[in-house]
């Protein structure tokens, strides 16, 4: 134990004569840019005396945190950081000594870091727009010398702050679909941090536009049509176009008979397609306007019908014939893209809608017709008259409310046009008479949509798939508990079957000047 003892002492006090023969030293620590900016380099100079030797190092700390080493070299190491914190940082300079110099600690040198100056750069991603139309507004914030900004963006709309976003990579992005119709003053403002100062990009000019409606008036077949188109200030370079049929208001010309009320616009303006609205033929005998779809000659006078003889018509008043060379002349106008034209159509307009369908189908892509079967006779069936084949293959989205008693669609039921009563098809018969014309091979369901002269219960409609040509599908949906309206509502799903199934050319069998429909084909149905 004593000799243990005695072994410790012996060892303590070498390890105190080696201390006391170690060279003191001391550091000083001083900085070349006092007070700085965020961002900008600055150089902190130990010196320490005296001189160790060249090649050993000195460690610069904030707090107890290493920010970086120096090598000595004539008694002196410099660090240089351009990534200090804004506000002041105190930082020091320690020498950890070796077996001749002993460790020595500088005075903390009090930095001070003064926020930077930025710049917000504010970019959209369209300067004009739709109404409803979403724009992203992007700012990108920068630093006066070096850094990322971090912190948070405010979008404005002239004084009106918008929303609050924070960057990310010094960048913000803000999208907005509310902007009010008109020019709106937008600017981004960075709210600032400690270490970087508020900034404000210049204000750029949005210009949120309504659309342009034009009245206007073509002769065909000696007879002036109406019609009008709707033009959203944004359109691409080719744009899709959208017929919209309809009955009409007015009771009779000159004033345009074309009506406003179908909620196409907003729709149009979001996805930026050109929507006309023709207007049918007008009965002077009854003041009702209504298309001649199939088999509805007896509903006009020979007043409106025109001769129908030059070039020969599918029937008489030649709204066929209007439609075809409207379209023609639109596409050429508008610079539209002939494989995004569709037509979609409401009660008399729903009917011309599927003769479009059948006639000129190889100008329309795609048909919607809401509340109106395939054709009207004036013979109660059966047999059920349907027309001749279609010209090309066509998608098709028939829609039909449950309660409709203005054109019933299961029970053969009756309506009339100017005074003439007309038995309807059901809507399995159009339905059906699309599935063959199509050669479709696979049915959703085998269920008809109509049992015992009404909508099938529980029945949400039918899909034929597996057609021929390409893209090609036909839908029916029943809207429920639904009258003889029009829902404006669903105009955006309408709009995403017809837009989904442009023409391809493989579809096209021939393209044809008329379509001669010739004797009507029989179908007999059992009650």
């Amino acid at each position: 134990m004593r000799l243990l003892k005695a072994t410790a002492l012996l060892t303590l006090g070498a390890i105190s004569a080696w201390s006391s023969s170690l060279t003191k030293t001391t550091t000083t620590n001083s900085s070349s840019l006092n007070p700085s900016t965020y961002g900008q380099a600055v150089t902190f100079t130990a010196v320490v005396t005296p001189a160790p030797p060249d090649g050993e190092t000195v460690n610069f700390l904030q707090g107890s945190t290493v920010l970086g080493t120096g090598t000595l070299s004539g008694g002196s190491a410099t660090f240089t950081t351009a990534t200090l914190a804004g506000g002041t940082d105190k930082i020091k300079a320690t020498y950890p000594g070796d077996s001749t110099f002993e460790t020595s600690t500088s005075a903390a040198v009090a930095q001070l870091v003064n926020a930077a100056t930025t710049t917000t750069t504010l970019t959209l991603s369209q300067s004009t727009i739709n109404v409803g139309q979403s724009v992203t507004f992007t700012a990108a914030v920068t630093p006066e010398y070096s850094g990322t900004v971090t912190g948070n963006v405010a979008f404005y709309n002239g004084s009106t702050k918008l929303k609050s976003v924070a960057l990310s990579g010094g960048v913000a992005s803000y999208a907005d679909s509310a902007l009010k119709v008109g020019t709106q003053p937008i600017t981004a403002t960075y709210q600032g941090s400690s270490s970087f100062q508020t900034s404000s990009s210049s204000a750029l000019t949005e210009t949120v536009g309504t659309g342009t409606y034009y009245e206007e008036t073509m002769v065909w077949d000696n007879v002036t049509r109406y019609y009008q188109v709707f033009v959203p200030t944004v359109l691409p370079a080719n744009p899709p176009m959208l017929l919209m049929l309809h009955g009409t208001a007015y009771e009779a010309p000159p004033a345009n008979p074309s009506t406003r009320e179908w909620y196409w616009e907003s729709v149009a303006d979001q996805y930026e397609f050109i929507v006309v609205q023709p207007a049918s033929t007008y009965n002077a005998s009854t003041n009702a306007w209504n298309w001649n779809s199939y088999f509805m000659d007896a509903s006009f006078t020979s007043a409106e019908s025109g001769t129908c003889a030059t070039p020969p018509a599918t029937s008489c008043p030649d709204d066929a014939g209007f439609l075809r060379q409207l379209i023609v002349n639109l596409t050429s106008q508008y610079n539209v893209n002939p494989n995004m034209v569709f037509v979609t159509g409401f009660s008399s307009g729903a009917q011309m809608t599927e003769r479009v369908g059948v006639e000129i189908s190889d100008l329309v892509a795609a048909i919607a017709p809401t509340s109106g079967q395939m054709e009207g006779q004036q013979s109660a069936p059966p047999p059920v008259l349907v027309p001749d084949s279609v010209v090309a293959p066509i998608s098709v989205q028939e829609w039909h409310g449950t309660e409709d008693t203005e054109l019933p669609p299961c029970n053969y039921g009756t309506t009339g046009y100017s005074e003439v009563t007309y038995y309807l098809d059901t809507v399995d018969d159009t339905f059906n008479y699309w599935v063959t014309q199509n050669a479709c091979s696979t049915l959703q369901t085998t269920q008809t949509l109509c049992t015992n002269g009404e909508a099938t219960q529980g029945l949400s409609g039918n899909v034929a798939t597996g057609c021929t040509g390409s893209n090609i599908e036909v839908q029916f949906i029943w809207e429920p508990n639904t009258g003889h309206s029009w829902i404006g509502g669903n105009n955006t799903a309408r709009w995403q079957f017809l837009s989904a199934h442009p023409m391809s050319s493989s579809n096209v069998r021939k393209t044809v000047g008329k379509t001669t429909v010739g004797s009507p084909e029989r179908i007999d149905h059992e009650h």
